[in-house]
């Protein structure tokens, strides 16, 4: 809205960087989020954004200072955008549950860099994930400044999809602590708006819709003679999972998912590719379960990939397949659909919203193999439907860019300075 006065933002992400490659360590869509978020952000005449992250990620050795390894530094990533970098204990380097344990320290560093980057006042603190929330309790009491909040995943909801999952017991009241301090919530979905209100009692007043986006320039459909739109057969089935390989991601089900399906179908070439790399002290050995599964010789390993390439693989793909047990929205989903790409995914949170059942892919309420298998059995054998799926796909997801996320944001921010 043109007269606004502009607004100084700070993003606080410190337990991951937003400019860490998504699907290596604890990067994935919550590094996307703030980066494209932020970028948007900046690239309106009215805000400027400050990122406060730390080293933990080793992405950020600043050849332009002698002495960064001695100390915080900041770095200007676009006009309007700085990054923050606070060094850590080293003990967190190897452990970054002990991160919390220096968060008030972080939190007085963090007001320290911003002041000796501009002396403008900072307008609005937004926290990213529990970790940062509870650092960012301490931050906006520094600055006397509003303290919005985007959880990115629910400890008790991430418990209840997936009873098998270990959180921190330090998690449940922490994030008790910043709902019921935070000036304003953001939700992805309206699924996790509910999830706010049914474990932390959050008013609806309280919370604000701000839909993730993706790069439409980056994320857009094949040509429409590109071979891909001949029906598999002569060709392979083109399968793909991209994220981090852990349990709750269930690139396991993937794996077991064509091994079902090679069982069901054995004359259907098949191909899945795996890109992601392993996160956790529960890291999923894709090899080993593709050769328990009998289909090593489809199973494609590739590293996190950047969005070029990541893009690029989906538009390839026949299918994207996202078995997690829970998501609070699911990136990887929009950016395939962005491409074109029909999505199999589980019917669960944010993916229950932004996969239309029977539209843009389809959604299945288990993590059965068999099941996953049967689906992808009906995608393969109409590709009259397989093609509007991979429309519609591409269609809907022109609704979701990081501009409209920006625009969202702010009325957000406002809304929490009002209150």
């Amino acid at each position: 809205m043109t007269g606004e006065p502009s607004l100084r933002i700070v993003m606080l992400s410190l337990h991951t960087s937003p400019l860490a490659q998504a699907g290596t360590g604890d990067a994935g869509g919550l590094n996307v989020y703030v980066n494209a978020l932020s970028h948007a952000l900046a690239g309106r005449s009215t805000a400027t954004v400050d990122i406060i992250t730390t080293d933990l990620d080793g992405q950020y050795e600043n050849p332009d200072s002698a002495s960064a390894s001695q100390g915080d530094y900041i770095r200007t990533l676009h006009p309007g955008l700085r990054i923050h970098v606070l060094r850590v204990w080293q003990s967190c380097q190897q452990d970054k549950s002990r991160l919390i344990e220096c968060l008030d320290d972080l939190a007085d560093r963090a007001a320290a860099s911003l002041r000796r980057a501009d002396a403008a006042p900072v307008n609005l603190v937004h926290s990213h994930y529990w970790i940062s929330g509870l650092a960012g309790l301490k931050l906006s009491q520094e600055l006397s400044t509003p303290l919005v909040h985007t959880m990115h995943t629910i400890g008790a909801v991430k418990l209840e999809r997936d009873p098998s999952a270990v959180e921190d017991p330090r998690r449940h009241p922490a994030e008790e602590r910043i709902t019921a301090a935070a000036s304003a919530l953001t939700a992805n979905t309206r699924r996790e708006a509910a999830d706010l209100q049914r474990h932390f009692s959050v008013p609806e007043e309280r919370i604000a819709m701000v839909q993730p986006g993706t790069d439409l320039d980056t994320f857009y459909p094949p040509a429409e003679q590109d071979p891909r739109h001949r029906p598999p057969g002569r060709r392979p089935f083109r399968l793909t999972f991209a994220g981090r390989l852990q349990p709750h991601k269930g690139p396991q089900v993937a794996v077991a998912a064509v091994g079902a399906l090679r069982r069901l179908r054995p004359e259907l070439p098949v191909e899945l590719t795996v890109a992601g790399r392993q996160s956790g002290p529960d890291a999923v050995d894709i090899s080993r379960l593709a050769e328990q599964e009998q289909i090593a010789d489809v199973v494609v390993l590739r590293k996190p990939l950047p969005h070029p390439e990541l893009a690029e693989l989906f538009r390839s793909s026949d299918v994207v397949l996202v078995p997690s047990y829970s998501e609070s929205f699911g990136l990887v989903a929009l950016e395939a659909k962005a491409c074109g790409t029909p999505v199999l995914a589980h019917y669960v949170g944010g993916l229950a919203e932004l996969v239309d059942h029977g539209s843009t892919g389809l959604l299945i309420n288990s993590l059965d193999p068999d099941d996953w298998a049967d689906a992808l059995l009906r995608l393969a054998g109409d590709w009259e439907r397989w093609k509007a799926h991979s429309a519609a796909a591409a269609e809907l997801a022109q609704r979701y860019s990081w501009r409209s996320t920006a625009a969202q944001a702010m009325v957000a921010y406002r809304r929490a300075q009002s209150m």
